[in-house]
């Protein structure tokens, strides 16, 4: 009988194992329909699964990633979300209250069902969140990371086509050079200015104790100091 292997996402050892009628594509997960009933999911690799009609009733899934999973219709009741990543993903219809959870749950653009017990969960979040003082706003970080990577994304070249739109009739006229070398010491200046604007607010980061794992993911460890 097939199976479909669930693997932790940061070791990639696999901490479960589902039977399956047939066989079904390795990514994304398809675990449609499945009764994972009490099943330690704790740190699951459940990113962009199918998970639509699951059973999840009493799951361990602390930690797990489920962005951008199908949870439409699955049973969530009595299971135990603290920490795990559920932004983007689709929960609409799904049996949730009730369940554990804590403020690392995120929830940001979630598909949920309006005045559902999710909903107020969800809400309950985010007043935990706001009650912390002093640290940054990870639906912020969260949005801000969303934000770079569209515009960083080389498919859709939106810096080159900004920059092409703007730079439309500079290389012509008799101080075009004059003016290019102006531009290049104006944006040189703005470089360095901007990189102690990063190291000021870095510092004041590390001194309040913040992860400090989002820049990472914009740009190389070596430039965090």
């Amino acid at each position: 009988m097939p199976h479909v292997h669930i693997r932790h996402w940061m070791t990639g050892k696999i901490i479960h194992s589902v039977s399956v009628d047939s066989p079904r594509p390795l990514f994304p997960v398809n675990l449609a329909g499945c009764d994972l009933t009490n099943a330690d999911l704790r740190g699951a690799d459940l990113c962009a699964a199918n998970l639509e009609g699951a059973n999840l009733r009493g799951a361990k899934l602390v930690g797990a990633d489920l962005q951008r999973a199908n949870m439409r219709g699955c049973d969530i009741r009595y299971s135990d979300l603290s920490g795990a990543d559920l932004r983007e993903a689709d929960l609409t219809g799904a049996e949730v209250y009730p369940c554990g959870h804590n403020k690392r749950t995120k929830l940001w653009a979630t598909r949920i069902d309006p005045d559902s017990e999710l909903a107020t969960m969800s809400q309950e979040i985010t007043t935990e969140k706001l009650r912390r003082s002093g640290e940054s706003d990870e639906f912020d970080l969260y949005q801000a990371e969303k934000d770079t990577a569209a515009l960083l994304d080389p498919n859709a070249k939106r810096l080159e086509k900004k920059v092409a739109r703007e730079r439309r009739g500079w290389n012509l006229g008799e101080n075009a050079v004059l003016k290019s070398k102006l531009r290049v010491l104006r944006y040189t200046r703005e470089i360095e200015l901007n990189r102690v604007r990063r190291e000021k607010d870095l510092r004041f980061l590390r001194k309040k104790g913040i992860d400090l794992s989002f820049v990472s993911k914009l740009t190389s460890e070596n430039d965090i100091g």
